[in-house]
């Protein structure tokens, strides 16, 4: 077979691979649940990754932490929302110490070296086959249905068929290329949300930076407002931390949290040989509502240490940090470190902690963009590094365990399917008659586009939503799922239903409506809804919360 069309007259040969009941594209956490949830039911699956491992964000990517986030609904309410495949996925890494035992949280630390091998062996189970290294570059379409995608790898260049095309890249690179309608970042200008990268850095001496942090001298009232002034005026645009927009566009305050850290307690725990919670970053972990760091309790002026704060803003001074990559206005990055402790096979780990570029801005489906925000991300991680050896003791020694082999990312395209989710269905906690998973991890907020502070929203979720079949559906299309991050919402409702435990739910039920499909020899259009939710049900995936209202009738044939 050849590719032609070329204005330079190019071509190229590309052979027949093989045919496959399902070929699944993406093998993030979207693409394994997919994988699984249609090799259970029968059919013969193709999971094809351009990476070497599987995971995408929750081994690889490591967005907000290495971690699985979306078990339940955050901010205290903690109704699980994530059942089925996900959960499993959870119980197996722990039982192998892949993860710290307990009920799932709303971001589940996880070993993300074993949850790859747990997820290589789970393929394995279900008889999925696996092709890493491998780009999928076109889809084949006739007649408006995709029969098949287009790969490259060392092998050359091929064609694998199939029945069913499950679309779970991320960014909605197949449903794009056969000709799907699609959104990509906020409808005013195009900005959406960022890309991270996260690193683990070891050879802390945790005790020598405890004794430095509890013999730092509390700041007066007007030397923490000062320091607020010139982090407002370095990091915040001239801003304020400690705002946010609502869904509405009304800018509010958040009320300041005062953070004092009782050294005993610290000591207890050191004795005991435990790990003490120590978050060294009081600013915010990037350009998001943060927490101003002049706390106030009763209207009346908490006394705290500058901590880090200090710190990074005499560096920042010094020129030895660059500007935030691709936000609106010129701004520094806030600094980014976490709490001390590391989860590594089946317990934390002292002297080691999470860090890493938080958020930066540029077109995720312009590879040239990818690549120049790559450069500056892992350049701002050593940036991160170089400032804890040469300014914060117990760091001298410090050096860089690992960092996250793929980019963060949480945005990309969102296809146009043959329902829209909104921010208002989240909110409303609306229930549909295709319901094929609970959406709930939070609200449909959104990080701060611009890279500036007060522009994030913030919108807390009290009750959990229906996902509805039908945005997994492009419209125009026979023959593709999509699943992830990139199904058919606004970009609102993209804030919510990003999560990876939700984007596992997505595709486990978009991998039984294709196994359903292929022995009904249909197409995923046509799948009967009962029949999916039924077999969704039977697996354990969470469809209905009892006490909930009864889902809409479905309509009435045309």
């Amino acid at each position: 077979m050849a590719v032609k069309g070329s204005p330079d007259g190019f071509e190229a040969a590309l052979k027949l691979a093989r045919k496959k009941d399902v070929v699944v594209v993406g093998g993030g956490p979207a693409g394994c649940a997919a994988a699984l949830s249609a090799a259970r039911n029968g059919a013969d699956v193709m999971l094809i990754e351009r990476a070497a491992y599987l995971g995408g964000m929750m081994t690889g990517g490591g967005i907000g932490g290495i971690g699985i986030n979306g078990y339940i609904i955050e901010r205290g309410v903690g109704t699980e929302v994530a059942k089925g495949i996900p959960l499993e996925i959870l119980h197996r890494a722990q039982a192998i110490d892949a993860a710290p035992e307990g009920p799932p949280i709303a971001r589940h630390p996880t070993d993300s070296v074993m949850m790859t091998s747990l997820l290589d062996e789970m393929m394995e189970e279900a008889g999925v086959q696996l092709l890493f290294n491998t780009v999928v570059f076109d889809t084949l379409v006739e007649d408006g249905r995709v029969k098949g995608v287009a790969i490259a790898n060392k092998s050359g260049g091929q064609v694998v068929l199939a029945d069913v095309v499950i679309d779970a890249s991320a960014d909605g690179d197949i449903a794009a290329r056969a000709g799907a309608p699609f959104h990509h970042g906020r409808d005013e200008d195009g900005r959406h949300h960022g890309g991270s990268m996260d690193m683990q850095i070891g050879g802390i001496d945790v005790d020598r930076l405890i004794a430095w942090l509890r013999a730092q001298p509390l700041m007066t009232e007007e030397e923490r407002a000062e320091l607020e002034r010139e982090r407002s005026e370095l990091m915040g645009a001239g801003r304020a931390p400690n705002t946010y927009k609502t869904l509405d566009g009304e800018t509010r305050s958040r009320e300041p949290v005062a953070n004092q850290t009782d050294w005993d307690e610290v000591d207890r725990i050191r004795a005991a040989g435990g790990i003490p919670r120590l978050h060294l970053s009081s600013g915010g972990g990037g350009p998001i509502p943060g927490k101003s760091s002049a706390p106030r309790i009763d209207g009346k002026y908490v006394p705290l240490p500058a901590g880090i704060d200090r710190e990074w803003v005499d560096y920042i001074k010094a020129g030895k940090v660059p500007l935030l990559y691709g936000a609106a206005e010129p701004v520094y990055p806030p600094p980014r470190f976490g709490n001390i402790g590391i989860f590594r096979h089946g317990k934390m780990r002292d002297g080691q902690m999470m860090s890493g570029v938080y958020e930066v801005w540029y077109d995720h489906t312009d590879e040239e963009a990818v690549s120049r925000s790559l450069i500056y991300r892992r350049k701002l991680n050593r940036v991160y590094l170089n400032f804890l050896r040469e300014r914060i003791p117990g760091f001298e020694q410090a050096y860089i365990v690992m960092e996250t082999p793929t980019g963060g990312t949480r945005e990309g395209r969102r296809i146009l399917g043959d329902y829209v989710l909104t921010e208002h269905d989240v909110m409303e906690g609306r229930r549909f008659h295709d319901v094929i998973a609970k959406g709930g991890p939070r609200g449909p907020g959104l990080h701060a586009v611009t890279g500036l502070w007060g522009d994030g929203v913030d919108a807390a979720l009290q009750r959990p939503y229906d996902i509805p079949y039908r945005i997994l559906l492009p419209r125009g299309l026979e023959g593709l799922l999509v699943a992830g991050r990139c199904v058919s919402t606004t970009f609102a409702a993209l804030g919510a239903v990003r999560d990876q435990a939700t984007c596992m739910t997505m595709g486990e039920a978009a991998g039984a409506a294709a196994a359903i499909a292929v022995r009904e020899g249909t197409t995923p259009r046509e799948v009967d809804i009962a029949a999916l939710q039924q077999l969704l049900s039977g697996q354990g995936a969470l469809l209905h919360i009892p006490g909930e209202e009864p889902a809409p009738a479905a309509p009435a044939p045309a």
